[in-house]
């Protein structure tokens, strides 16, 4: 959106200073101020004519940025490449009055005085930011508000304290890095919540015992995981906790009977069993036809 020309607007403006630039001789000045120039129609080439105003200053330019307040910041960033004059940037957000649009603009107010300000504390390859840009970059932008580091308290000629930030890039990486850090010990804690919370139900209310129920006949003796459980009957049931077991059920001259149960926290199975001779049954009479064959010899 286009700023109006009848009314203050809030915008965001980079004062970018050449130092020591009244010390210099006339033709440096010029060089100087016209490789300025040149990089600033670069870095502004992506931002629309509407939404950005520059203005000539005795010792530099002023960028006036309309839009996101990270604008600003992008703008700039290509001022202080390597190679350069050694440019510094101070940046402010701040409310602004202009005159018109266009390269005829005249821009007054707080908003371009702080900027200015802030330029003059700064160094090459340092940038200088206002606590209200900082502010309203944490606003638009909290990921490259929270990568803004307190540079200082700096008194102007006119006696005035500025709060001072500047871009810090390893803060800002320390910072994704500890919010990465607290949110994984945050599912940490979670899953050990849960986990402490299940032990503490297993505790104070355990699940429902298995029950397994016996039918042996005519008896057997019951082991329960290797462990003698005792004789069925008169044994009629059993209470076993949920999991698998290994049940065995023995009587003297039989083959014994053997189950693997998987059993749940609450079921009931019944295990009912009759021990049967595995041996093959005498033919019927013949103990007397034996004997007498042995004692008649017929």
């Amino acid at each position: 959106m286009s700023p109006s020309t009848s009314s203050p607007v809030h915008a965001s403006v980079a004062y970018v200073r050449i130092p020591h630039f009244d010390t210099r001789t006339v033709a440096e000045q010029a060089a100087i101020k016209g490789e300025l120039e040149t990089r600033a129609r670069s870095a502004l080439a992506a931002i629309p004519a509407a939404d950005r105003v520059v203005l000539d200053a005795e010792d530099g330019l002023a960028l006036v940025l309309f839009g996101p307040p990270g604008r600003a910041l992008d703008a700039t960033a290509a001022l202080q490449e390597p190679g350069t004059a050694g440019f510094v940037v101070g940046i402010n957000h701040g409310p602004l009055a202009l005159t018109s649009g266009g390269s005829d603009a005249r821009v007054y107010g707080d908003g371009l005085a702080a900027a200015a300000a802030a330029a003059r504390f700064a160094t090459p390859g340092r940038p200088l930011v206002t606590e209200d840009f900082a502010r309203a970059l944490s606003a638009r932008e909290p990921g490259r508000g929270r990568g803004l580091a307190p540079a200082g308290n700096f008194t102007d000629t006119r006696v005035r304290l500025h709060s001072l930030y500047t871009p810090d890039p390893s803060r800002a990486a320390r910072l994704r890095r500890e919010a990465l850090r607290a949110a994984t010990l945050g599912i940490v804690a979670i899953l050990l919540l849960g986990t402490a919370a299940r032990f503490a139900r297993q505790l104070l209310l355990p699940p429902p015992p298995a029950v397994v129920t016996f039918a042996i006949k005519p008896r057997g003796d019951v082991f329960v995981d290797g462990a003698a459980r005792g004789r069925s009957p008169p044994l009629a049931r059993l209470e076993l906790p949920a999991g698998r077991h290994v049940v065995v059920v023995r009587h003297p001259g039989y083959r014994p009977l053997e189950l693997t149960l998987d059993l749940e926290a609450g079921q009931r199975m019944a295990i009912e069993h009759t021990f049967v001779s595995t041996r093959p049954a005498e033919p019927r009479g013949g103990f007397w036809r034996d004997l007498r064959r042995r004692v008649f010899g017929s």
